[in-house]
């Protein structure tokens, strides 16, 4: 029996960066959709996008990341985690308060992304 590979939502301004994250990603046996804004990862999400992890910039043009874990749409996806994967420093209470799974300051190595997502992934679901 196979399963599939898990499926991560990039939500990713910088396009260099997008790409390799994505590249990294999938030659681990990950399936990547990118957005570049807050916006479109919500229409992704509102359309049936089902990701199993999200991996979230909190600097985006127009909204920013936070409105994502604000938005109806997260909830129409099944609530998948949220790592915050960011430049800008977060505060653990901030983390908690939109029960983000994991963060990652910028910039980070790409074994801690893929190990980070991972262990996310691990974590069995609980009741809120």
């Amino acid at each position: 029996m196979t399963t599939k590979p898990p499926e991560v939502l990039l939500i990713e301004d910088d396009e260099p960066l997008a790409g390799i994250l994505s590249a990294h990603l999938q030659a681990h046996h990950f399936r990547v959709t990118i957005a570049r804004t807050a916006e479109s990862a919500q229409s992704a999400l509102a359309a049936g996008l089902h990701p199993d992890v999200i991996l979230l910039d909190i600097n985006l043009p127009g909204e920013t990341g936070w409105s994502v874990v604000r938005g109806d749409a997260l909830a129409v996806a099944g609530r998948p985690p949220v790592v915050v994967a960011s430049a800008m420093a977060v505060s653990p209470a901030r983390l908690r308060e939109f029960g983000i799974a994991g963060y990652l300051p910028k910039p980070f190595a790409l074994d801690t992304l893929r190990s980070t997502i991972e262990r996310v992934l691990r974590k069995e679901p609980t009741e809120s």
